[in-house]
């Protein structure tokens, strides 16, 4: 078979803004690493083989030297390659040569390409590809050739198709010549062929097979790798040949492009004698990964426009020989040299007014540094695109371009990404992650042996400037950096860090008077070159006006430009022109509104959707969002410019305003007037126009063509295919994306626009959630149910205005409208919640398989549940809402958890007692690893990157690399006093707090103490130990507190020779204050505040800076932690209340309301979106949508801000996690009810179609669990086993319709807990196994008829013999064996006395493996089993060494039953997460992306089908592997005390 070898791109998810190479082609930039080929080894190999000796082989051709004369090929390689650049050639080249070659390679390229610039990055010949496969270890010792061909479809050339093309192909493999070069044909050939090209190599390949004189070519054609080749044709092709034979004087249409038409013949005949000729090529499959930096850079940070496009912009205003005075100035030049000087301010702040060239004097500034050589970066805060107005989104872009320049960094970054698999995207642009994780986790640490310069124009326009220059102003580097700021006029602080102030340039109008005059003079002599008294005339006037504006002398050019026909014309435009920006807009304006009422409209129409959208649109995008009212426009980008007086600009096809200070001019209002825009009717039009747009069936089909089967394996390299449906309906992602950020800022009485929000939500808005989906940023739901929220906000406030006073059409009134709004918006965050990970694997599936799993009473649910006979559906769980429990997970019945600590990817539990941390996965709540420190441990920490965690024991400190779970450092400790606090300091100091008041700083890399902090006279303060310390997190404070005495803090000297300074203590007044007696220390992540709770539930907020106390006496916390964004406090109270509370009012958001249960500890996500609780064994992981708040865009007008911080009426929930938990659960054979065992030893039947509970059958003490639960299959027997060993059986007697008589069989306790019961055929027997004995009981006589005790654990387990009910099979993970029910000896002893079953032994090799479960398919004709690793734990599951296994029942006659016959399912297990059960002759399992999958017993492995996949909150790893499957499809789950039961599944 022909090998088909495909190139994947590593190019990240496409942004919005993403842009691909004309052909496809993911390119190298310059310094960009080699190719890589993964399977390069494999493929060498099998080509030596194939060659002999390094290709020794010759050519066997008959007369085809005689036929054709021998011509040289061009040689590109390394010697001639920098003349080949400017020489893209026709014919054949040889790029790199190497004598002995293993094999030739030969690129082939396609439509509209060359033999160079196709296989160049960016088609600059410079970056020519494949030369480097020269340089790679493994390729260096092939031929690699390049062919080009005429297809460039634009030009006139000759009409030839694509056999032509083929032949000629064929013609210069057969006559290449070159001197010191063997010919082509005596080794192995592999084709790279491109588009077109792939096409050109198989019709060569088809005309090579039959002609002799090529055969002995062909003969040697071992591969070909295809890139987008078309092998089905195109439908774009007869559409370019019509284009070409409509232009005026343009080319004819081209054969070969009719060719490409998916109706061709000539396609169909390639593809059809292709297919009937490649069968004798061995078939070999791989892939070859162009490891390019910026695109794996990209997908790591979510930077996909490169920062050079803006500078490229700006440059190009810059004119020849102007601004370049910035570079010359003094203060300017001593900032770049002088970095490394702590007397030399380190920042540079550039401030104008707006509109005086701080821009481009920013770029120049850029040009001068890269000029010099220096290492710079640069970030322009633009305006008319939201999203890159934010600081965060900022930092990324600074991080992306030093780790396209700087390979350590690079290489630093990918690892972390490696390592803990953190994304820094769109999703999760959190300012404090992005700084602690990259700037102050690595950049600041690094030694970058150059300083760093990093430009930042328009930081006024920042979202969070405060934030931003705070942070870059304080930092402390190990390597210079420099900090150059442009902005308008504003406070700049002073350098914490340094003596001296920012150096600051404010810039005057004779700064820059020349660069104005020079552009002026340059401008006016273009279009007045003949008269040199009028050019000076006019350029003194508009100088004289200039005032130092950039922006108003080139809006005075532009409307110059098209009246300078006559002197009078230019006089009264010069004299017309007013002085200053705001007269001037007002004059552009004037023009606008003096044109025809229709071209008014179109262009106020225009000017909305540019001053008010959330990023400038392109012009197709502009085209459909004016439709319906404005259609048929010609060339809109002409009409653009032309209608709306120079406030638009037009760049790669790009609109946008000219300025932003035009932008506040159009919308702003002027005196009495009203604006030319008014901001909330702009808004009303533009989210009811996205609105509009999205709400069409089409989107659904559309969709379609964009979805495709998940790649675990490909997991990181998805695309944004919602930009691919953008090709070709180029509105799509803007109205998907940001449709509720226009609603936010609408009018809430705007009738029309609710109606179109109510169709957009019953009948489409599931299209919308799987667009979004396709994009692969699921950030766009969860921020626009935030947008919603805001809407509903104020449409709540709305009194008696507007037609929502008398609806004529809408189904509800306002009051009752805003809460159908605010139920869909916590939908949309549920959504992402329970659903994300899957959502984005399968977009579709919003549509059929997750409605079902949503609450019935939820706005999804309602509108889309459907009762159809074989839709999924799902039932047995509450109606009443969302659950905000996302899981519940245990560190083992005997353990009691101490402390809880949560990162990006995982949340840690310590168990004090046995030193053990055990670590869960955050995304699936699964177990990862436990790390043990063998000690006592009473103290964990992470550090800043959240990479690792230490861990106080009672004889060392050690440090822990988390991903991983390996010991990092270990440093022993030293002296009698205990330990009260552990932090890591800067760089890589690590500080441990004792109980004598002192503070010791270690050095992780030589592990010696570096310095011990005393505090002065700490014990004339107190008489005795603190009873707590915590460090400050920048590390420069420590906070201690003692017994009745006030809080004291300290600051850390960062010289240890310095004596300590007194400590700032909090004030009291009498010894009955609540100061007197502190609990707990919180310091706020900021460090400004400490939060004290005290000994009677008050907690005091203690600023620091302020010297101001507040005390909060209506928290009455006995726990409390704050979120790392300071929004958010959260508590417990002593009866195991929770409750979330906002700063800075300290006014409650969210309670869980609970009655008796004891919270120990708890703590936030990182994001601060989820909350974690220790209680007992247990750690409870909570997700309530109170906690999706606002982006750090604001999301309504600085209008309504203040009225937005009022307090909204908190969210109270009861705490479900408390109610009582299933343990066990059993089916029974009709599909009409299961039963449940619960964690307070209860044993209930409930309803299998609703989960409504019939009756309590019996029960087990209320102190011990049922762990054990099996209903008989002819539903008369139930029995069940409990912790403590005791194990009940009972007899059921229907005695009408949901009602039995339960009857006493057997009540007894074992010294074990039971691990299997299995009944006879008969159901007259029943097995007890344990881990250590089995015995079987009679049903009838209620005894023990015998028993075996082993000795030791064993790892079987039994089933009943499908062919022969007297006997039971015995199964290990070594042996099968046979024994009777009836004496529980084997049925067939063997002869030899060595056969004999021996009792395990520790040291035997089936005690490393248990098999854990066990089933016989429907058909009886294969027992499925699978082992795992013994853990020494009875129900412990994981898929961590499963292995999966075969036993044929037809094997079990055999004279030897006791051998294993087995097929291993390697491949398959490598796939099973945990396994559910049988379905007829299907194996049901829980793959890795939880889908419940089935696999046809003995079909090949890849026969595996997804049916559905669980929520996330049903991921729990104690529930699911109760989960059961009956014969009828249905399957079991418990979640929080209740079962789900899922129908119809396996159908899908």
């Amino acid at each position: 078979m022909l090998r088909k070898i495909g190139i994947h791109r590593k190019d990240p998810q496409s942004s919005e803004q993403g842009e691909s190479d004309d052909d496809g082609l993911v390119r190298r930039p310059q310094n960009a690493p080699r190719a890589t080929s993964e399977p390069s080894n494999a493929l060498l190999d099998k080509l030596s083989e194939h060659t002999g000796a390094h290709g020794s082989h010759q050519r066997k051709t008959s007369n085809a030297d005689s036929s054709y004369p021998a011509e040289e090929a061009t040689d590109l390689s390394t010697t001639t390659l920098l003349d080949a650049r400017t020489f893209d050639q026709l014919g054949l080249h040889l790029v790199h040569h190497v004598q002995a070659a293993v094999c030739d390679i030969v690129f082939v390229h396609g439509l509209g390409g060359s033999a160079m610039r196709t296989w160049s990055w960016k088609r600059d010949t410079a970056q020519f590809w494949p030369a480097w496969l020269g340089d790679d270890e493994q390729l260096h010792k092939t031929r690699v050739f390049t062919f080009g061909y005429n297809s460039d479809f634009k030009g006139s050339g000759t009409n030839l198709n694509i056999t032509d093309f083929a032949k000629d192909l064929l013609l210069h493999l057969l006559t290449f010549s070159r001197g010191d070069s063997e010919p082509i044909g005596g080794r192995p050939i592999i084709f790279v062929a491109h588009s077109m090209g792939g096409l050109v190599v198989k019709k060569a390949y088809i005309i090579g097979k039959h002609d002799p004189q090529f055969s002995g070519i062909i003969a040697q054609v071992y591969g070909m790798l295809f890139l987008a080749t078309p092998h089905r044709g195109s439908q774009y092709a007869k559409v370019l040949n019509n284009i070409l034979a409509t232009l005026p004087m343009g080319p004819p249409p081209k054969a070969y492009v009719a060719s490409l038409d998916a109706q061709s013949e000539a396609l169909q005949d390639i593809n059809e004698q292709f297919r009937t000729i490649f069968r004798p090529l061995r078939s070999h499959t791989t892939s070859i990964h162009i490891d390019n930096p910026v695109s794996y850079v990209s997908s790591i940070l979510g930077v996909y426009d490169a920062a050079e496009k803006e500078l490229n912009v700006h440059r190009s205003h810059v004119l020849e020989g102007t601004c370049q005075w910035i570079t010359r100035r003094r203060d300017l030049r001593v900032w770049i040299e002088g970095l490394s000087n702590p007397q030399t301010s380190n920042v540079f702040w550039l401030v104008g007014l707006p509109a005086t060239g701080k821009t481009i004097l920013s770029s120049v500034v850029i040009d001068h540094l890269q000029f010099l050589g220096k290492s710079c970066q640069y970030n322009f805060f633009s305006s008319g695109h939201r999203s890159k107005r934010t600081a965060a989104y900022c930092l990324r872009s600074i991080a992306t371009q030093l780790a396209i320049a700087n390979a350590e960094f690079r290489a630093r970054l990918l690892a972390l990404h490696e390592k803990t698999g953190v994304t820094f995207n769109s999703q999760n642009q959190v300012f404090k992650a992005i700084w602690e994780k990259i700037f102050e986790g690595i950049i600041i640490k690094m030694n970058f042996q150059q300083p760093l310069y990093w430009i930042l124009d328009g930081i006024d326009e920042c979202d969070q400037q405060s934030l931003l220059v705070t942070h870059l102003t304080k930092m402390q580097p190990m390597s210079p950096i420099g900090v150059f700021f442009a902005s308008r006029p504003v406070k700049i602080p002073p350098l914490p860090y340094r003596h001296a102030s920012p150096t600051t340039l404010f810039l005057a109008e004779n700064d820059t008077y020349d660069d104005i005059h020079a552009y002026v003079h340059r401008s006016v002599e273009s279009f007045l070159p003949d008269n040199k008294h009028i050019q000076v005339d006019v350029i003194k006037q508009i100088l004289d006006k200039a005032s130092g504006s950039f922006l108003w002398v080139r809006l005075v050019l532009e409307t110059l430009e098209h009246n300078w026909h006559t002197e009078d014309d230019i006089r009264r435009v010069l004299t017309e022109m007013p002085q200053g920006m705001e007269n001037l807009y007002g004059r552009m304006l004037t023009e606008v509104e003096n044109q025809s009422p229709r071209l008014r409209a179109i262009a106020e129409r225009i000017l909305t959707w540019v001053a008010c959208a959330w990023r400038p649109l392109s012009i197709s995008e502009l085209a459909i969002a004016l439709q319906p009212d404005f259609t048929g426009f010609i060339r809109l980008e002409e009409t653009v410019v032309d209608i709306c007086g120079h406030f638009v600009s037009v760049h790669n096809s790009k609109v946008s305003i000219i300025h932003m200070t035009a932008r506040e001019f159009l919308l702003k209002k002027i005196i009495e007037d009203s604006p030319f825009i008014d901001s909330r009717e702009a808004h009303t039009h533009i989210a009811e126009r996205c609105l509009r747009h999205l709400s069409s069936d089409k989107w659904r089909r559309v969709f379609k063509q964009f979805q495709h089967p998940f790649d675990r394996s490909k997991r990181d390299k998805r695309q944004n295919r919602l930009l691919l449906a953008e090709n070709s309906h180029p509105f799509l992602g803007y109205a998907t994306c940001h449709w509720a950020f226009h609603l936010s800022k609408a009018h809430v009485s705007s009738q029309a626009l609710g109606e179109t929000l109510q169709e957009f939500f019953n009948g489409y808005c599931l299209s919308w959630i799987e667009a979004i989906a396709l994009s692969q940023n699921l950030r766009y739901l969860t921020r626009s149910a935030q947008y919603l929220k805001a809407y509903v906000k104020r449409m709540s406030r709305t009194k008696g205005s507007g037609p929502f006073d008398s609806p004529v059409s809408l189904t509800f009134l306002p009051a009752q409208l805003a809460g159908v709004f605010k139920s869909w918006a916590n939908d949309f965050i549920r959504v992402v919640g329970k659903f994300g990970l899957n959502l984005v694997q399968c977009p579709s599936s919003i549509h059929t398989l997750i409605p079902p799993f949503c609450p019935r009473r939820s706005m999804i649910g309602e509108t889309f549940i459907t009762n159809r006979e074989r839709a999924l559906a799902v039932s047995g769980l509450p109606h009443d809402g969302w659950n905000d429990c996302l899981a519940r997970v245990s560190v083992g019945e005997d353990l009691t958890a101490s402390r809880v600590l949560a990162t990006d990817t995982c949340f840690l539990v310590l168990v004090r007692s046995e030193g053990s941390i055990f670590v869960w996965y955050a995304d699936t709540c699964e177990s990862a690893r436990v790390i043990q420190h063998q000690e006592y441990v009473n103290l964990m920490a992470l550090d800043d990157t959240q990479k690792m965690v230490a861990t106080a024991g009672t004889q060392t400190y050690r440090i822990w690399d988390i991903s991983t779970g390996d010991e990092v450092h270990h440093i022993p400790r030293t002296g009698h006093a205990l330990t009260v606090a552990i932090a890591f300091g800067k760089a890589s100091d690590f500080l441990v707090g004792l109980d004598d008041c002192s503070v010791t700083t270690y050095d992780l890399n030589t592990m010696a103490q570096k310095s011990v902090f005393q505090p002065r006279n700490p014990l004339t303060l107190v008489q005795n130990c603190p009873k707590t310390m915590v460090f400050s997190p920048d590390n420069n404070k420590v906070a201690m507190a003692w017994r009745g005495k006030p809080p004291v803090v300290w600051e850390l000297s960062a010289d240890p020779s310095e004596p300590p300074q007194h400590p700032q203590k909090s004030s009291t007044t009498i010894s009955t204050d609540a100061l007197s007696g502190p609990e707990t220390l919180q310091w706020s992540p900021d460090g400004d505040t400490l939060l004290i709770l005290c000994q009677n539930t008050v907690v005091v907020e203690w600023r620091l800076y302020d010297e101001e106390q507040i005390e909060h006496s209506h928290i009455q916390p006995r726990e409390m932690a704050v979120s790392q964004d300071q929004n958010f406090l959260l508590t417990s109270d002593h009866a195991g209340t929770m409750s979330v509370w906002m700063f800075p009012r300290l006014s409650l958001i969210y309670r869980l309301a609970n009655e008796n249960e004891f919270i120990r500890n708890l703590t936030f996500s990182p994001d601060g979106q989820r909350f974690y609780d220790i209680r007992g064994s247990v750690c409870n992981v909570w997700e309530p949508d109170a906690l999706i708040r606002a982006d750090e865009e604001t999301l309504e007008d600085q209008s309504s801000v203040g009225d937005f911080s009022m307090a909204t009426e908190p969210v109270i929930r009861s705490d479900e996690s408390s109610q009582c938990q299933i343990t066990a659960l059993a089916i029974d054979s009709t599909d009409r009810y299961f039963s449940v065992g619960r964690d307070d030893g209860t044993v209930v039947i409930q309803e299998a179609l609703n989960g409504e509970r019939i009756r309590k059958v019996y029960s087990h003490s209320n102190t011990s669990a049922v762990i054990i639960l099996v209903w008989s299959a002819s539903g008369r027997y139930m029995v069940s086993g409990d912790e403590s060993g005791r194990i009940i059986a009972k007899r059921l007697e229907v005695k009408e319709e949901a009602k039995w008589a339960v009857f006493a069989v057997i009540d007894i306790i074992l010294s074990e807990s039971v691990q299997q019961f299995l009944f006879s055929h008969n159901e007259k027997l029943l097995l007890i196994s344990t881990a250590t004995s089995d015995h079987v009981w009679s049903m009838k006589t209620k005894k023990e008829i015998c028993s075996r005790r082993w000795g030791l654990r064993q790892s079987r387990r039994w089933i009943a013999h499908p062919l022969k009910p007297s006997l039971l099979i015995w199964l290990d993970p070594k042996e099968v064996h046979t024994y009777t029910w009836s004496k529980l000896e084997p049925s067939d002893p063997p002869q030899n006395p060595a056969e004999v079953p021996q009792v395990l032994t520790p040291g035997h090799p089936s005690t490393n493996k248990v098999v854990q479960w066990i089933a016989l398919t429907e058909n009886k004709q294969h027992i499925v089993f699978e082992t795992l690793p013994s853990t020494g734990h009875i129900s412990t599951r994981s898929s961590s060494g499963l292995h999966l296994e075969l036993l044929s029942t037809s094997d079990l006659g055999r004279q030897h039953p006791h051998t294993l016959a087995s097929n291993c399912m390697a491949d398959l297990a490598g796939r099973v997460k945990r396994l559910i059960g049988t379905y007829q002759d299907t194996i049901v399992f829980l793959d890795y992306d939880f889908w419940i999958c089935t696999w046809r017993i003995e079909s090949v492995v890849l026969d595996v089908k997804r049916h559905f996949f669980l929520p996330r909150d049903w991921l729990n790893s104690e529930t699911l592997q109760m989960t059961i499957l009956n014969r009828h499809g249905t399957f079991f789950c418990p979640k929080h005390g209740d079962v789900a039961i899922v129908r119809n599944g396996l159908r899908l």
